[in-house]
């Protein structure tokens, strides 16, 4: 759970997303192009987008898309319409260049070298630029110095076009402060649930129910192509030898780097996170605040701290935890100083208030504490042996590696040419492309060139991963299918029982409701069912509601109401249907306007310049002569990016 705030701060891949420009998409027109058609994906205004630069460029785009959502499947990007997407990010761009061009706008090369050296993943201890470090962690993500700068100078072009094109926005004090009045205010509800758990136990799903299902819906439960490999990692670390290192070597090395070796001041400590996005409405940081703060109220009474971590990661109030890990002072990066400085200050077993970081809200409890000083040889032997080992096995891999090549080609079975290397010939589970197996580290690259493989044969040349090399056989293959009902009908009926369930919820909130339209009824309603009415806390009109979830219906009635009173309908929530009603709407604080005025002006003028923005983009593109030239490469178009035909 540290681990995500220690690598937070290296995110600088984000810089290459183009996400100034809400795209206009339009259909456009396949041109008769008389040039090379077969090296040419389309033209603007006469001037080529080439099929390898898309194909570049989609590549990048996708490997950003996956490493921030790794479920994503290639048919979730498909039907989206990912390639279209890139292609008309791509169009935009160059518009774009061109018209930076027209207006003598540019990037030197001395404004993109200080850009560059601005990210924090590229700088050292001192926060200084470090060339080092810059070229290794592009060759990491398969990039060159010269793509990146590259990519980089166009995104500094396109946010000093953005920046130009604002310039006439302006906003009014007075129209801020309406918006912030607007915004500020917040509704209270009373309301009455009926929970669709409630209902489930008495919900029976037959046989014949689970195969209608499955026979209606096949399509839901199609899996992909599947591989099984067999695998050889050539990698330091797979084919590092610890056992041969000597005691002498590794006394060397500590007493060479006794600095490395030193431990750092450092405390244990438990801690429940509450992600909440930096932007959260006042209202939602408050409604998180107080629950955290009762939390922690729990536990000075005595409730044990991990008892209040939540065991399934995928709760929907987003609480995370976890129980005792040792925190290094600085070992954390600046954005969550306010995390690092309170867990130090805590003493043994005392809680904290609610702590503020990017990724939402903390409640940490301090416990042991180690001081710092030098760790000895017998706590470090044997991470120095097997680093030593693994530095070792670095300096001959690449020519093991090309030992075994030369007798792959000359038609030895893969164990037979890897056998004097002694090292470990693996077999993977199944997998399909779009979830490989995270611990190989394997590329686009290696994934099309292991789905391309016959059964039986083996890759012509070794795989590049994360960490070095990988020779590949597919060891079986499993074609499209579908995964037969015994395996689906557990999953099948949960599916059932939920919906059955929240069907009789609805119905007994519609006849509740049904009861309430008389002054008699409702009277009658409320006093049969008082423990079970609640009131929620303060909501503001973002569609959120601390304990129903997302109800955006509900929300908006809330706001529209004259005077408090029960509504007439049932509304649904997150797993539940509840009668409700006003109970009053909290008018904005005043005395927040003066500490956030100048936040608000801000927001509302950088609103105002994406919409000029937008409109100027429009503009651009419907301007443009733009004929796709091979539209085969991008796929159908997805419904819902329409227009009118390419000019």
């Amino acid at each position: 759970m540290l681990d995500p705030m220690r690598k937070y701060a290296q995110s600088w891949g984000i810089k290459l997303i183009f996400g100034l420009i809400i795209i206009v998409f339009v259909f456009w027109g396949v041109g008769s192009f008389q040039g090379d058609k077969a090296t040419l994906l389309a033209t603007v205004d006469d001037q080529p987008i080439l099929i390898k630069d898309y194909e570049k460029a989609f590549q990048e785009n996708l490997r950003l898309v996956k490493s921030k959502n790794p479920n994503v499947t290639d048919k979730d990007l498909q039907d989206g319409g990912f390639r279209w997407q890139v292609f008309g990010n791509m169009v935009t761009t160059l518009l774009l260049e061109n018209q930076a061009q027209k207006l003598g706008i540019t990037v030197t090369p001395e404004e993109l070298r200080a850009e560059i050296a601005k990210i924090p993943a590229f700088q050292n201890e001192s926060k200084q630029f470090d060339t080092k470090r810059y070229e290794t962690l592009l060759k990491a993500n398969d990039l060159s110095p010269g793509e990146f700068e590259s990519d980089f100078r166009q995104q500094l072009l396109q946010e000093k076009v953005v920046s130009f094109v604002g310039l006439p926005a302006t906003v009014a004090e007075s129209e801020a402060r309406s918006i912030f009045d607007f915004m500020r205010e917040q509704a209270v509800i009373t309301y009455l649930p009926f929970a669709a758990a409630d209902f489930a136990k008495d919900v029976t799903i037959s046989d014949e129910q689970i195969k209608t299902y499955y026979d209606g819906r096949k399509d839901e439960f199609a899996t992909p192509a599947q591989v099984r490999i067999d695998f050889v990692e050539f990698t330091p670390r797979a084919m590092s030898k610890p056992a041969e290192i000597t005691e002498a070597e590794i006394e060397a090395d500590f007493k060479a780097n006794a600095k490395k070796y030193e431990r750092p001041e450092q405390v244990h400590v438990r801690h429940i996170l509450m992600m909440l996005p930096p932007d959260a409405p006042k209202d939602v940081v408050d409604a998180a605040e107080a629950r955290m703060k009762a939390m922690a109220e729990q536990v000075r009474k005595g409730a044990d701290f991990a008892t209040l971590i939540p065991k399934d990661a995928t709760n929907p109030d987003g609480i995370l935890g976890e129980d005792w890990a040792w925190l290094p002072k600085g070992s954390l990066p600046k954005e969550f100083g306010p995390f690092e400085e309170k867990a130090f200050a805590l003493k043994k077993d005392e809680v904290s208030e609610p702590v503020r970081t990017t990724l939402g809200l903390h409640l940490i409890q301090g416990g042991e504490r180690q001081a710092a000083g030098q760790r000895t040889l017998a706590e470090v032997k044997d991470d120095i042996r097997a680093e030593l080992a693994e530095q070792r096995a670095a300096d001959k891999l690449t020519k093991a590696l090309d030992v075994v090549q030369e007798k792959l080609s000359s038609g030895e079975p893969l164990e037979a040419a890897v056998a004097a290397e002694q090292v470990a010939l693996k077999t993977s589970e199944f997998f399909a492309k779009d979830n490989p197996p995270a611990d190989l580290g394997l590329s686009e690259q290696a994934l099309e060139a292991i789905f391309a493989l016959k059964k039986g044969q083996t890759a012509d040349a070794p795989l590049s991963t994360q960490d070095g090399f990988l020779l590949v056989r597919a060891a079986e293959i499993k074609e499209p299918g579908v995964e037969p009902l015994e395996a689906v009908a557990d999953v099948i009926k949960t599916r059932l029982t939920s919906e059955e369930a929240l069907k009789r919820a609805k119905a007994k909130a519609d006849e509740a409701a049904k009861a309430m339209e008389t002054p008699e009824g409702q009277k009658k309603l409320l006093a049969e069912n008082k423990a079970k009415i609640a009131t929620s806390q303060p909501f503001s009109r973002q569609g959120f509601i601390p304990g129903l979830g997302m109800a955006p219906v509900l929300v908006q009635t809330a706001f529209e109401a004259r005077e408090p009173g029960w509504f007439k309908t049932a509304f649904g929530v997150s797993g539940a249907y509840v009668l409700a009603g006003l109970d009053k709407r909290i008018p904005a604080d005043p005395t927040l306007w003066d500490k956030e005025k100048e936040r608000w002006m801000a927001t509302l003028t950088q609103s105002k310049q994406t919409e000029l923005f937008r409109a100027y983009v429009q503009t651009l593109q419907q301007g443009a002569q733009v004929e796709v030239i091979n539209e085969a490469i991008l796929g159908p178009q997805p419904k819902g990016m329409g227009g009118e035909a390419g000019k």
